[in-house]
């Protein structure tokens, strides 16, 4: 795992395909704050910003990153899904043996980066939830009529984005449960950031130096202590909201194969093929996604400007 820009697998926030989170993160955060309905939710957004910097403050080394960081920051988020399953039924002071047991990551990387590093994928998986479904609410939108859409986007971006919320009310049950899935995530995120800074000043203690402060350690000791039942009830709690958002990745990359697929045969078919032909025949024919989602995944695999 020396390799810092190992790519964390498939995610995409705010259709920006993600393809490293210590190093992307400008590049997310300008995704998302081009999003129509960006503004209603800039204080979630900013919440789950700010405690991804915080988070990944924890690999900073005189003020440059660990070269370990990227690579562990990648393996820990495509392996999210089994080490949340077991720290769901442990207790959270061995968070860092079962991430330890999951990524094989080095004995030199100290538990408070393990921990703040599952508090950063939590983090992510809120950003991403509630991101996701905001671009969703616009792809949905240009199913009315395209044209007049795009158009829209770019003459009146007051005006499109007031048709945005008009999509956006049409399903209030998906923005239920985008919130509350938010929500879990951002619960998980902050008991781990907590725990990543207990981690750390237990490791930093020089008491010979009389610099560790005991009440202040013991206050949170006690505080984490307290809280685990709590954190057990809330990884609980998200197994369920966090299945279907599996389930639909696993769907994304169902459908980027099928549409990848078609699109080869079509062109090998028509080598002339336009780019609008492409996407039609791939959507009437094929029977795959609907013209956002084909056109989004042939720009994805290069098949689109043609």
């Amino acid at each position: 795992m020396d390799d810092e820009n190992m790519p964390i697998g498939i995610l995409e926030i705010a259709g920006y395909d993600v393809s490293s989170l210590l190093w992307e993160q400008d590049e997310i955060e300008q995704a998302v704050k081009e999003l129509a309905l960006f503004p209603q939710f800039r204080e979630h957004f900013t919440e789950a910003f700010d405690l991804i910097n915080y988070a990944t403050s924890f690999w900073l080394e005189e003020l440059s990153y660990s070269e370990r960081a990227g690579s562990v920051i990648a393996t820990m988020f495509r392996l999210r899904d089994p080490i949340d399953e077991h720290v769901g039924y442990a207790d959270a002071a061995s968070l860092p043996a079962v991430i330890r047991q999951f990524s094989s990551v080095d004995r030199t990387v100290a538990d408070s980066q393990l921990v703040a590093t599952y508090a950063l994928v939590q983090a992510v998986q809120a950003l991403a939830v509630l991101a996701n479904w905001l671009f969703q609410t616009e792809v949905d939108l240009y199913d009315l009529d395209e044209d007049l859409i795009v158009h829209l986007h770019a003459a009146d971006p007051k005006k499109y984005a007031e048709l945005v919320q008009v999509e956006r009310l049409k399903n209030r049950d998906v923005e239920i449960e985008a919130r509350e899935t938010f929500r879990v995530f951002m619960g998980d995120a902050y008991r781990a950031y907590m725990l990543a800074d207990l981690y750390k000043q237990t490791e930093n203690i020089d008491v010979s130096k009389g610099t560790f402060n005991v009440s202040s350690f013991l206050h949170k000791a006690l505080k984490t202590a307290f809280s685990a039942k709590a954190y057990q009830r809330a990884s609980s709690a998200g197994k369920a909201n966090s299945k279907p958002e599996s389930e639909k990745q696993q769907t994304v990359v169902r459908n980027f194969a099928r549409v990848t697929q078609a699109a080869k045969r079509r062109i090998a078919a028509n080598p002339t093929i336009s780019g609008a032909d492409l996407v039609k025949e791939i959507v009437e024919k094929d029977g795959i996604a609907t013209i956002p989602t084909v056109r989004k995944y042939l720009k994805k695999g290069g098949f689109l400007p043609r």
